[in-house]
Protein backbone atom coordinates (compact mmCIF):
# COMPACT_ATOMS: atom_id res chain seq x y z
CA UNK A 1 0.00 0.00 0.00
CA UNK A 2 2.91 2.34 0.76
CA UNK A 3 4.33 1.75 -2.73
CA UNK A 4 0.98 2.52 -4.37
CA UNK A 5 0.59 5.69 -2.26
CA UNK A 6 4.04 6.88 -3.30
CA UNK A 7 3.19 6.30 -6.95
CA UNK A 8 -0.03 8.24 -6.62
CA UNK A 9 1.67 11.21 -4.94
CA UNK A 10 4.31 11.22 -7.69
CA UNK A 11 1.62 11.14 -10.39
CA UNK A 12 -0.39 13.91 -8.69
CA UNK A 13 2.73 16.07 -8.43
CA UNK A 14 3.40 15.49 -12.13
CA UNK A 15 -0.14 16.55 -13.01
CA UNK A 16 0.08 19.66 -10.84
CA UNK A 17 3.42 20.65 -12.39
CA UNK A 18 2.14 20.09 -15.92
CA UNK A 19 -0.85 22.32 -15.17
CA UNK A 20 1.42 25.35 -15.23
CA UNK A 21 2.42 24.75 -18.86
CA UNK A 22 0.52 26.56 -21.62
CA UNK A 23 -1.26 24.53 -24.29
CA UNK A 24 1.10 23.85 -27.16
CA UNK A 25 0.24 25.43 -30.50
CA UNK A 26 0.78 22.17 -32.40
CA UNK A 27 -2.55 20.76 -31.18
CA UNK A 28 -5.12 20.71 -34.01
CA UNK A 29 -8.06 23.08 -34.08
CA UNK A 30 -10.29 20.94 -36.33
CA UNK A 31 -11.34 17.25 -36.59
CA UNK A 32 -9.10 14.68 -38.28
CA UNK A 33 -11.53 14.41 -41.23
CA UNK A 34 -14.37 16.71 -42.28
CA UNK A 35 -16.91 15.58 -44.87
CA UNK A 36 -19.03 18.47 -46.08
CA UNK A 37 -20.58 20.72 -43.46
CA UNK A 38 -22.24 17.98 -41.38
CA UNK A 39 -19.83 15.08 -40.76
CA UNK A 40 -16.76 15.12 -38.50
CA UNK A 41 -14.50 12.12 -37.83
CA UNK A 42 -12.15 12.21 -34.85
CA UNK A 43 -9.24 9.99 -33.90
CA UNK A 44 -9.40 9.01 -30.21
CA UNK A 45 -6.90 7.09 -28.13
CA UNK A 46 -6.16 6.46 -24.50
CA UNK A 47 -3.29 4.72 -22.78
CA UNK A 48 -2.83 3.68 -19.16
CA UNK A 49 -0.48 1.92 -16.77
CA UNK A 50 -2.17 -0.18 -14.08
CA UNK A 51 -0.81 -1.90 -10.98
CA UNK A 52 -2.79 -4.21 -8.67
CA UNK A 53 -1.76 -6.45 -5.79
CA UNK A 54 -4.76 -8.82 -6.15
CA UNK A 55 -5.45 -9.60 -9.79
CA UNK A 56 -7.88 -12.49 -9.20
CA UNK A 57 -9.76 -10.95 -6.24
CA UNK A 58 -8.95 -13.86 -3.94
CA UNK A 59 -7.59 -14.48 -0.44
CA UNK A 60 -4.25 -15.55 -1.96
CA UNK A 61 -2.97 -12.41 -3.66
CA UNK A 62 -1.35 -12.32 -7.10
CA UNK A 63 0.16 -8.96 -8.01
CA UNK A 64 0.16 -7.71 -11.58
CA UNK A 65 1.26 -4.80 -13.72
CA UNK A 66 -0.32 -4.23 -17.10
CA UNK A 67 -0.63 -1.45 -19.60
CA UNK A 68 -3.30 -0.79 -22.19
CA UNK A 69 -3.51 1.10 -25.46
CA UNK A 70 -6.95 1.81 -26.93
CA UNK A 71 -7.05 3.55 -30.34
CA UNK A 72 -10.39 4.30 -31.98
CA UNK A 73 -12.50 6.67 -34.03
CA UNK A 74 -15.57 8.81 -33.34
CA UNK A 75 -18.06 10.07 -35.91
CA UNK A 76 -20.46 13.00 -35.42
CA UNK A 77 -23.13 13.78 -37.99
CA UNK A 78 -25.22 16.97 -38.04
CA UNK A 79 -24.42 17.94 -34.46
CA UNK A 80 -26.59 21.08 -34.42
CA UNK A 81 -29.49 19.75 -36.53
CA UNK A 82 -32.79 18.03 -35.59
CA UNK A 83 -31.18 14.67 -36.44
CA UNK A 84 -27.87 14.07 -34.67
CA UNK A 85 -25.96 10.79 -35.00
CA UNK A 86 -22.75 9.79 -33.21
CA UNK A 87 -20.70 6.60 -33.29
CA UNK A 88 -17.49 5.47 -31.61
CA UNK A 89 -15.45 2.33 -32.15
CA UNK A 90 -12.25 1.31 -30.39
CA UNK A 91 -10.09 -1.69 -29.52
CA UNK A 92 -8.15 -1.82 -26.26
CA UNK A 93 -4.98 -3.93 -26.24
CA UNK A 94 -3.95 -5.12 -22.76
CA UNK A 95 -0.46 -6.44 -22.03
CA UNK A 96 0.40 -8.09 -18.69
CA UNK A 97 4.00 -7.99 -17.46
CA UNK A 98 5.12 -11.57 -16.69
CA UNK A 99 1.62 -12.99 -17.36
CA UNK A 100 1.50 -12.95 -21.14
CA UNK A 101 -1.20 -15.66 -21.25
CA UNK A 102 -3.63 -13.04 -19.95
CA UNK A 103 -2.96 -10.58 -22.80
CA UNK A 104 -6.20 -9.77 -24.54
CA UNK A 105 -8.07 -7.25 -26.67
CA UNK A 106 -11.40 -5.61 -25.82
CA UNK A 107 -13.70 -4.05 -28.42
CA UNK A 108 -16.17 -1.22 -27.85
CA UNK A 109 -18.88 0.03 -30.19
CA UNK A 110 -21.41 2.77 -29.36
CA UNK A 111 -23.99 4.28 -31.71
CA UNK A 112 -26.56 6.93 -30.71
CA UNK A 113 -29.11 8.96 -32.64
CA UNK A 114 -31.28 11.85 -31.43
CA UNK A 115 -34.31 13.23 -33.26
CA UNK A 116 -35.35 16.61 -31.82
CA UNK A 117 -37.23 18.84 -34.28
CA UNK A 118 -38.02 21.35 -31.52
CA UNK A 119 -41.57 20.17 -30.90
CA UNK A 120 -43.01 18.30 -27.91
CA UNK A 121 -41.54 14.93 -29.00
CA UNK A 122 -37.89 13.90 -28.69
CA UNK A 123 -36.63 10.46 -29.79
CA UNK A 124 -33.37 8.76 -28.80
CA UNK A 125 -31.84 5.52 -30.10
CA UNK A 126 -28.79 3.75 -28.66
CA UNK A 127 -26.91 0.51 -29.23
CA UNK A 128 -23.73 -0.41 -27.32
CA UNK A 129 -21.29 -3.31 -27.16
CA UNK A 130 -18.51 -3.51 -24.58
CA UNK A 131 -16.00 -6.28 -23.91
CA UNK A 132 -14.22 -6.80 -20.60
CA UNK A 133 -11.78 -9.26 -19.06
CA UNK A 134 -11.75 -9.18 -15.28
CA UNK A 135 -12.51 -11.07 -12.08
CA UNK A 136 -12.89 -8.18 -9.66
CA UNK A 137 -16.64 -7.81 -10.31
CA UNK A 138 -17.58 -11.41 -9.55
CA UNK A 139 -18.42 -10.74 -5.91
CA UNK A 140 -21.52 -8.85 -7.05
CA UNK A 141 -22.81 -12.27 -8.13
CA UNK A 142 -21.75 -13.97 -4.91
CA UNK A 143 -18.79 -15.70 -6.59
CA UNK A 144 -15.27 -15.73 -5.24
CA UNK A 145 -12.72 -14.89 -7.92
CA UNK A 146 -10.53 -17.85 -7.02
CA UNK A 147 -13.30 -20.24 -8.08
CA UNK A 148 -12.50 -19.32 -11.67
CA UNK A 149 -8.82 -20.14 -11.37
CA UNK A 150 -5.87 -18.19 -12.71
CA UNK A 151 -7.65 -16.74 -15.69
CA UNK A 152 -9.67 -13.63 -16.38
CA UNK A 153 -13.35 -13.92 -17.25
CA UNK A 154 -14.05 -12.40 -20.67
CA UNK A 155 -17.51 -11.20 -21.53
CA UNK A 156 -19.37 -8.97 -23.95
CA UNK A 157 -22.17 -6.69 -22.76
CA UNK A 158 -24.91 -5.53 -25.13
CA UNK A 159 -27.48 -2.74 -24.78
CA UNK A 160 -30.17 -1.62 -27.22
CA UNK A 161 -32.68 1.06 -26.28
CA UNK A 162 -35.40 3.35 -27.64
CA UNK A 163 -36.30 6.46 -25.63
CA UNK A 164 -39.31 8.73 -26.22
CA UNK A 165 -39.76 12.02 -24.33
CA UNK A 166 -42.98 13.97 -24.77
CA UNK A 167 -43.85 17.38 -23.31
CA UNK A 168 -47.52 17.20 -22.30
CA UNK A 169 -47.64 20.76 -20.93
CA UNK A 170 -45.12 23.32 -19.73
CA UNK A 171 -44.96 21.46 -16.41
CA UNK A 172 -45.79 17.80 -17.21
CA UNK A 173 -43.50 15.44 -19.15
CA UNK A 174 -43.88 11.80 -20.20
CA UNK A 175 -40.99 9.45 -20.90
CA UNK A 176 -40.96 5.90 -22.26
CA UNK A 177 -37.81 3.77 -22.58
CA UNK A 178 -37.72 0.27 -24.07
CA UNK A 179 -34.42 -1.57 -23.70
CA UNK A 180 -32.79 -4.97 -24.03
CA UNK A 181 -29.49 -5.70 -22.26
CA UNK A 182 -27.62 -8.99 -22.07
CA UNK A 183 -24.15 -10.42 -21.60
CA UNK A 184 -22.22 -13.23 -23.30
CA UNK A 185 -19.23 -14.98 -21.78
CA UNK A 186 -16.50 -15.28 -24.39
CA UNK A 187 -14.11 -17.83 -22.95
CA UNK A 188 -15.26 -20.96 -21.08
CA UNK A 189 -12.99 -21.77 -18.14
CA UNK A 190 -11.22 -25.11 -17.61
CA UNK A 191 -12.48 -26.62 -14.34
CA UNK A 192 -11.52 -30.27 -14.82
CA UNK A 193 -8.86 -32.28 -16.62
CA UNK A 194 -8.76 -36.07 -16.37
CA UNK A 195 -6.81 -38.40 -18.67
CA UNK A 196 -6.59 -35.74 -21.33
CA UNK A 197 -10.33 -35.00 -21.31
CA UNK A 198 -11.17 -31.34 -20.75
CA UNK A 199 -14.33 -29.93 -19.25
CA UNK A 200 -15.00 -26.21 -19.72
CA UNK A 201 -17.71 -24.55 -17.68
CA UNK A 202 -17.97 -21.03 -16.30
CA UNK A 203 -20.82 -22.06 -13.98
CA UNK A 204 -21.86 -20.86 -11.45
CA UNK A 205 -21.63 -17.80 -13.72
CA UNK A 206 -24.83 -17.07 -15.62
CA UNK A 207 -25.76 -14.96 -18.59
CA UNK A 208 -28.71 -12.62 -18.01
CA UNK A 209 -30.98 -11.32 -20.76
CA UNK A 210 -33.15 -8.42 -19.53
CA UNK A 211 -35.98 -6.78 -21.45
CA UNK A 212 -37.23 -3.62 -19.75
CA UNK A 213 -40.07 -1.12 -20.12
CA UNK A 214 -39.62 2.14 -18.18
CA UNK A 215 -42.53 4.60 -17.93
CA UNK A 216 -41.87 7.98 -16.31
CA UNK A 217 -44.11 10.96 -15.57
CA UNK A 218 -42.51 14.14 -14.18
CA UNK A 219 -43.88 17.44 -12.92
CA UNK A 220 -41.83 20.62 -12.70
CA UNK A 221 -42.93 22.27 -9.45
CA UNK A 222 -43.69 26.03 -9.29
CA UNK A 223 -40.46 27.95 -8.92
CA UNK A 224 -38.65 25.43 -11.16
CA UNK A 225 -36.56 24.13 -8.26
CA UNK A 226 -37.81 20.57 -7.80
CA UNK A 227 -38.97 18.05 -10.41
CA UNK A 228 -41.26 15.35 -9.00
CA UNK A 229 -41.90 12.10 -10.78
CA UNK A 230 -43.32 8.59 -10.80
CA UNK A 231 -41.59 5.60 -12.43
CA UNK A 232 -42.97 2.21 -13.34
CA UNK A 233 -40.35 -0.31 -14.53
CA UNK A 234 -41.34 -3.74 -15.84
CA UNK A 235 -38.45 -6.19 -16.40
CA UNK A 236 -38.26 -9.70 -17.89
CA UNK A 237 -35.08 -11.55 -16.85
CA UNK A 238 -33.88 -14.81 -18.40
CA UNK A 239 -30.97 -16.56 -16.63
CA UNK A 240 -28.93 -19.13 -18.57
CA UNK A 241 -25.66 -20.94 -17.80
CA UNK A 242 -22.53 -19.40 -19.23
CA UNK A 243 -20.89 -21.15 -22.25
CA UNK A 244 -20.12 -24.80 -21.68
CA UNK A 245 -17.90 -27.18 -23.58
CA UNK A 246 -16.87 -30.75 -22.79
CA UNK A 247 -14.65 -33.37 -24.41
CA UNK A 248 -15.68 -36.18 -22.06
CA UNK A 249 -19.37 -36.36 -22.95
CA UNK A 250 -20.71 -34.31 -20.02
CA UNK A 251 -24.00 -32.72 -21.19
CA UNK A 252 -24.41 -28.93 -21.15
CA UNK A 253 -26.62 -27.67 -18.31
CA UNK A 254 -30.02 -26.32 -19.28
CA UNK A 255 -31.43 -22.89 -18.51
CA UNK A 256 -32.13 -22.00 -14.90
CA UNK A 257 -34.73 -19.35 -14.13
CA UNK A 258 -36.96 -16.74 -15.67
CA UNK A 259 -38.27 -13.88 -13.58
CA UNK A 260 -40.59 -10.92 -13.93
CA UNK A 261 -39.94 -7.82 -11.85
CA UNK A 262 -42.10 -4.71 -11.33
CA UNK A 263 -40.64 -1.58 -9.76
CA UNK A 264 -42.69 1.39 -8.53
CA UNK A 265 -40.78 4.53 -7.60
CA UNK A 266 -41.54 8.11 -6.59
CA UNK A 267 -38.73 10.51 -7.49
CA UNK A 268 -37.62 14.06 -6.69
CA UNK A 269 -34.64 15.98 -8.09
CA UNK A 270 -33.44 19.56 -8.27
CA UNK A 271 -32.15 22.34 -6.02
CA UNK A 272 -33.21 22.64 -2.38
CA UNK A 273 -32.05 26.26 -2.25
CA UNK A 274 -32.34 29.09 -4.77
CA UNK A 275 -28.60 29.63 -4.60
CA UNK A 276 -28.16 26.18 -6.17
CA UNK A 277 -25.59 25.15 -3.56
CA UNK A 278 -27.65 22.24 -2.21
CA UNK A 279 -29.09 19.70 -4.63
CA UNK A 280 -31.25 16.58 -4.22
CA UNK A 281 -31.75 13.45 -6.29
CA UNK A 282 -34.00 10.92 -4.54
CA UNK A 283 -36.26 7.95 -5.26
CA UNK A 284 -38.29 5.60 -3.06
CA UNK A 285 -40.53 2.67 -3.86
CA UNK A 286 -40.75 -1.10 -3.86
CA UNK A 287 -40.31 -4.03 -6.22
CA UNK A 288 -42.16 -7.31 -6.73
CA UNK A 289 -40.49 -10.32 -8.36
CA UNK A 290 -42.13 -13.47 -9.71
CA UNK A 291 -39.63 -16.29 -10.37
CA UNK A 292 -40.37 -19.30 -12.56
CA UNK A 293 -37.92 -22.21 -12.38
CA UNK A 294 -37.51 -24.13 -15.62
CA UNK A 295 -37.38 -27.34 -13.60
CA UNK A 296 -40.49 -26.62 -11.54
CA UNK A 297 -44.11 -25.68 -12.20
CA UNK A 298 -44.26 -23.57 -9.04
CA UNK A 299 -43.67 -19.84 -8.94
CA UNK A 300 -41.79 -18.07 -6.17
CA UNK A 301 -42.76 -14.50 -5.28
CA UNK A 302 -40.31 -12.16 -3.59
CA UNK A 303 -39.93 -8.40 -3.27
CA UNK A 304 -38.79 -5.54 -1.10
CA UNK A 305 -38.48 -1.81 -0.62
CA UNK A 306 -35.81 0.24 -2.38
CA UNK A 307 -34.63 3.83 -2.18
CA UNK A 308 -31.83 6.18 -3.15
CA UNK A 309 -31.07 9.58 -1.64
CA UNK A 310 -28.22 11.73 -2.94
CA UNK A 311 -27.37 15.20 -1.57
CA UNK A 312 -24.96 17.45 -3.46
CA UNK A 313 -23.43 20.50 -1.77
CA UNK A 314 -21.13 23.20 -3.12
CA UNK A 315 -19.16 23.96 0.02
CA UNK A 316 -17.12 26.71 -1.65
CA UNK A 317 -16.38 27.75 -5.22
CA UNK A 318 -13.57 25.20 -5.22
CA UNK A 319 -14.95 22.33 -3.09
CA UNK A 320 -18.08 20.26 -3.64
CA UNK A 321 -19.14 17.03 -1.98
CA UNK A 322 -21.90 14.43 -2.19
CA UNK A 323 -23.53 11.92 0.16
CA UNK A 324 -25.52 8.96 -1.23
CA UNK A 325 -27.56 6.33 0.62
CA UNK A 326 -29.30 3.58 -1.32
CA UNK A 327 -31.04 0.22 -1.01
CA UNK A 328 -31.73 -1.92 -4.08
CA UNK A 329 -33.41 -5.27 -4.73
CA UNK A 330 -32.84 -7.41 -7.83
CA UNK A 331 -33.49 -11.06 -8.79
CA UNK A 332 -30.74 -13.71 -8.78
CA UNK A 333 -30.27 -16.92 -10.82
CA UNK A 334 -31.19 -19.11 -7.81
CA UNK A 335 -34.64 -17.55 -7.55
CA UNK A 336 -33.88 -15.36 -4.54
CA UNK A 337 -33.38 -11.61 -4.28
CA UNK A 338 -30.09 -9.75 -4.24
CA UNK A 339 -30.33 -7.07 -1.56
CA UNK A 340 -27.73 -4.31 -1.46
CA UNK A 341 -27.31 -1.38 0.95
CA UNK A 342 -24.77 1.22 -0.15
CA UNK A 343 -23.39 4.28 1.67
CA UNK A 344 -21.09 6.59 -0.28
CA UNK A 345 -19.36 9.93 0.28
CA UNK A 346 -17.29 11.80 -2.33
CA UNK A 347 -15.60 15.19 -2.57
CA UNK A 348 -14.00 17.18 -5.39
CA UNK A 349 -11.45 19.98 -5.13
CA UNK A 350 -10.85 22.21 -8.16
CA UNK A 351 -7.26 23.32 -7.69
CA UNK A 352 -7.31 25.22 -11.00
CA UNK A 353 -9.51 25.67 -14.05
CA UNK A 354 -8.01 22.54 -15.60
CA UNK A 355 -6.87 20.55 -12.54
CA UNK A 356 -9.07 18.76 -10.00
CA UNK A 357 -8.67 16.17 -7.25
CA UNK A 358 -11.32 13.81 -5.94
CA UNK A 359 -11.86 11.45 -3.01
CA UNK A 360 -14.51 8.81 -2.32
CA UNK A 361 -15.34 6.21 0.32
CA UNK A 362 -18.07 3.60 -0.15
CA UNK A 363 -19.48 0.86 2.03
CA UNK A 364 -21.65 -1.81 0.40
CA UNK A 365 -23.47 -4.58 2.29
CA UNK A 366 -24.99 -7.17 -0.03
CA UNK A 367 -26.93 -10.40 0.37
CA UNK A 368 -26.91 -12.52 -2.78
CA UNK A 369 -29.12 -15.47 -1.94
CA UNK A 370 -27.45 -17.11 1.06
CA UNK A 371 -24.13 -15.30 0.48
CA UNK A 372 -23.29 -12.19 2.49
CA UNK A 373 -20.72 -9.71 1.14
CA UNK A 374 -19.47 -6.59 2.93
CA UNK A 375 -17.13 -4.25 1.06
CA UNK A 376 -15.29 -1.05 1.97
CA UNK A 377 -13.71 0.96 -0.82
CA UNK A 378 -11.50 4.07 -0.71
CA UNK A 379 -10.22 6.06 -3.64
CA UNK A 380 -8.18 9.13 -4.57
CA UNK A 381 -8.01 10.61 -8.05
CA UNK A 382 -6.57 13.51 -10.04
CA UNK A 383 -7.62 14.87 -13.44
CA UNK A 384 -5.74 17.42 -15.55
CA UNK A 385 -7.24 18.77 -18.78
CA UNK A 386 -4.26 20.02 -20.79
CA UNK A 387 -6.63 21.34 -23.45
CA UNK A 388 -9.76 20.18 -25.29
CA UNK A 389 -7.75 17.44 -27.02
CA UNK A 390 -5.65 15.93 -24.24
CA UNK A 391 -6.05 15.08 -20.56
CA UNK A 392 -4.14 13.13 -17.90
CA UNK A 393 -5.57 11.19 -14.96
CA UNK A 394 -4.34 9.18 -12.00
CA UNK A 395 -6.13 7.17 -9.32
CA UNK A 396 -5.47 4.90 -6.39
CA UNK A 397 -8.09 2.55 -4.93
CA UNK A 398 -8.20 0.25 -1.94
CA UNK A 399 -10.97 -2.23 -1.11
CA UNK A 400 -11.61 -4.74 1.67
CA UNK A 401 -14.16 -7.49 0.96
CA UNK A 402 -15.47 -9.79 3.68
CA UNK A 403 -17.73 -12.85 3.59
CA UNK A 404 -19.11 -13.03 7.16
CA UNK A 405 -20.36 -16.61 6.72
CA UNK A 406 -17.09 -17.84 5.19
CA UNK A 407 -14.13 -15.75 6.32
CA UNK A 408 -11.68 -17.94 4.35
CA UNK A 409 -12.76 -16.08 1.22
CA UNK A 410 -12.07 -12.59 2.61
CA UNK A 411 -9.69 -10.55 0.47
CA UNK A 412 -8.17 -7.10 0.10
CA UNK A 413 -7.17 -5.33 -3.09
CA UNK A 414 -5.14 -2.20 -3.85
CA UNK A 415 -4.66 -0.70 -7.30
CA UNK A 416 -3.02 2.26 -8.97
CA UNK A 417 -3.60 3.67 -12.44
CA UNK A 418 -2.23 6.56 -14.49
CA UNK A 419 -3.23 7.36 -18.04
CA UNK A 420 -4.13 9.89 -20.67
CA UNK A 421 -6.72 10.48 -23.40
CA UNK A 422 -6.13 12.14 -26.76
CA UNK A 423 -8.80 13.33 -29.24
CA UNK A 424 -8.08 14.86 -32.65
Amino acid sequence: MRTLSSKFLLAAALLATTAALPAASFFPTSPLIQIGDDTDIFFEANASLNVTDNLYSSANKTSSTYYSIAPGFALEYAKDSPLFVSATVSRALLYYVGLSKLNNSQDTLEVTATIDPGGPLKVGLETDYHESARNDNLTSNGIDGKAIGESLVRQGDYLHSLKLDYRLTEKFFLGVTISNSYNRYLNPITIKETSGNLVYNTNPLNEINTKKLDLKVTYNAPGDLIIYGFNFIHSLNDFKPAPYYSQDGTPRPEGIFKSTQDNFQFTASGNLTRSGKLGLNASAGFSSTNVQSKNSAENAKTGGASYSVSLNHNLTELISHQLTLSRSVSPTPNGANSLSNTYSYSATYSAADNLSFNFHVTRADAEVGATQINTMNYGLGALYNYNSHFNLNASIDSSDTKFPKDSTNNFQSNSFSIGGTFRY
